[in-house]
């Protein structure tokens, strides 16, 4: 059975999960997006191969080979909460949370006390992300309002081509079997 065509489709349904509107952002309460680079969603890669029992299975990657099982992975934190830090260290890695703000454009700070909106300079970057840090250190990470897998496995699982595509595949080994007989 060969199911490498549905490698590409698997592939984009990740991609537009990733890069779904689903969070409230501002004062208006308008759906963004969760992409900040892109370098996430574009390194996706699906890969149709057998397993040790030799069945085939998708395996998906990120960034360079990376599978979501990895902890150090971007996308297992986006795919799993993340809890408060028991580690004894309180912050999150701050170099990462300072190289999203500078990448995400929607990302603005404000003055506590005028109310007003401070420019993007270094300074600024590296107290919000501090402040960031610190929070997600302190309470942990919640992935709201769904996580980009569930939604990917539920669009897979009802997408028409690859149901088309598997039902192909099983019909021609199906029929082989019955040939050989």
């Amino acid at each position: 059975m060969d199911l490498t065509a549905i490698e590409p489709i698997i592939e984009q349904i990740i991609k537009d999960s990733l890069s779904a509107n689903v969070y409230q952002y501002g004062k208006n309460k308008n759906l963004t997006n969760r992409v900040a680079t892109g370098n996430l969603r574009n390194s996706v890669k699906a890969k149709v191969q057998p397993n040790r029992q030799g069945i085939q299975v998708v395996q998906i990657t990120y960034l360079g080979g990376k599978t979501m099982n990895q902890e150090g992975v971007y996308a297992y934190w986006l795919a799993n909460d993340r809890g408060p830090n028991r580690s004894g260290s309180k912050f999150a890695n701050i170099g990462a949370i300072e190289e999203w703000i500078k990448n995400k454009k929607s990302f603005r700070t404000r003055d506590f006390k005028t109310g007003q909106f401070l420019p993007k300079n270094e300074k600024n970057i590296k107290k919000a992300a501090f402040a960031i840090a610190r929070s997600i250190g302190k309470f942990g990470f919640k992935n709201r309002p769904q996580n980009f897998v569930e939604i990917s496995i539920d669009k897979i699982k009802n997408n028409p081509q690859i149901i088309e595509i598997i039902g192909k595949e099983v019909m021609g080994d199906l029929l082989k079997q019955i040939e050989g007989l």
